[in-house]
């Protein structure tokens, strides 16, 4: 049996293409949502779960993220919001790494090498949202089961009309355990999902809250690279992981969001403000 998972990657270090030209000045992880940014939803998602161990990897350019979580302005006058972000702040034990090359999240997560040591973590990505009773990594956490060489995937059930919002987004290929809990055979193309949910009025998608070993990181090696992009190949990695480990997947409640591209931001936001408002 492996060890409970206490530390996250936060990869950070995208250019954002997806949402240019707004992202070449402002990261697209201090977007807000409601009055929060994507960040600080993130941060606060894994300080709610129980993660005290958090990994933030920028590029240079994005040093804006670190300043927001870090540094407060003076002002004389009580700020309840400041006050709460400072408090969560001083709660959790926060490092950032600077990537050298915006290549990808694989790389993003090699330059969290030495974070990870020898330790299972989450990666999060904050652009993807679960607004759910219970938080998405939580939920996450709850049905996981240690295992030193597995992967546990989180996973939502789309609409079709929402599939294209979710770029992206992987596909599995699956055989149920439980009414939540799932064995992944096979990591699927985009083209290969759609096949594979042809004849149904959804698809079952990964949404950015991934258990990771340690050990994925041997995979995620120089012939992983996207020979158009430069890219390490995330999703390649973990399907070639995935035919010699256990890879399992736990279906979350709540609604799923994705806000990384402009399409999907403008389509979500009212929806969450909407829901930020009933529970208030």
């Amino acid at each position: 049996m492996g060890e409970l998972v206490n530390r996250a990657v936060i990869p950070a270090a995208g250019l954002g293409t997806r949402m240019f030209p707004i992202t070449k000045t402002i990261p697209k992880e201090m977007l807000p949502v409601g009055r929060k940014p994507m960040i600080q939803l993130a941060v606060e998602e894994l300080a709610t779960s129980g993660i005290r161990r958090i990994c933030i990897v920028l590029r240079r350019g994005k040093e804006t993220i670190r300043e927001y979580l870090l540094k407060y302005p003076y002002s004389s006058r009580q700020d309840k919001s400041i006050t709460e972000l400072k408090e969560l702040v001083a709660s959790l034990d926060i490092s950032f790494l600077f990537q050298k090359e915006p290549t990808g999240l694989g790389s993003a997560l090699l330059a969290a090498a030495d974070f990870v040591g020898e330790h299972p973590f989450i990666m999060l990505i904050p652009d993807q949202l679960v607004y759910a009773t219970v938080p998405a990594t939580t939920q996450l956490l709850q049905h996981h089961t240690p295992n030193p060489l597995a992967v546990w995937s989180s996973l939502v059930q789309l609409p079709k009309e929402d599939v294209p919002y979710f770029i992206g987004s992987c596909g599995f290929e699956f055989e149920k355990i439980s009414q939540c809990q799932v064995k992944i055979k096979n990591v699927l193309s985009d083209e290969q999902t759609s096949l594979f949910y042809k004849d149904a009025q959804f698809e079952i998608r990964g949404i950015g809250r991934t258990i990771l070993p340690p050990s994925i990181l041997d995979y995620l090696a120089e012939e992983e690279v996207k020979p158009e992009t430069g890219e390490i190949d995330y999703r390649r990695a973990v399907g070639r992981y995935s035919e010699s480990h256990p890879h399992y997947g736990v279906l979350l409640e709540g609604k799923p969001f994705d806000l990384g591209t402009f399409e999907g931001y403008y389509r979500y936001l009212p929806r969450i403000w909407d829901l930020i408002k009933e529970n208030r």
